[in-house]
């Protein structure tokens, strides 16, 4: 898990380092706010997403793909949640705070791959 938190704390700081302040000179502190609010609602999924494997790997396999796949179900519901929240209840700018949640979702998917694909099952077939 170590190795996953650090790889999205890199992408973070890649991401925000280059993206930050351009993103401020263009629209300004909304822009920025509703940027973040996007990057947060990922950041959030994906932490849960691993936390969620890395509990499922220490159980059999049917336990292992209901958890993924059902986690997988319910943390979209909870990301198109709070992103109507979001633009509902706090009035972000709709454009930034979409196209935040969309990069970063997909950045954040491709390390969720990562992780899965170079994490040993622990099984042996015999």
């Amino acid at each position: 898990m170590s190795t996953f938190a650090k790889q999205i704390a890199a992408i973070l700081l890649v991401l925000w380092g280059l993206g930050g302040y351009p993103l401020y000179l263009w629209q300004g502190m909304d822009v920025l706010i509703a940027a973040g609010m996007g990057c947060a609602i990922c950041t959030l999924n994906a932490i849960a997403g691993a936390w969620l494997a890395l509990w499922g790997t220490r159980r059999d396999h049917r336990t292992f793909m209901t958890v993924v796949f059902g986690g997988m179900g319910v943390r979209l519901i909870m990301v198109l949640l709070f992103f109507v929240l979001a633009l509902k209840l706090a009035k972000l700018h709709v454009f930034s705070l979409t196209l935040s949640l969309f990069l970063f979702f997909i950045a954040f998917q491709i390390l969720e791959i990562r992780f899965f694909v170079g994490r040993p099952s622990g099984k042996t077939n015999a």
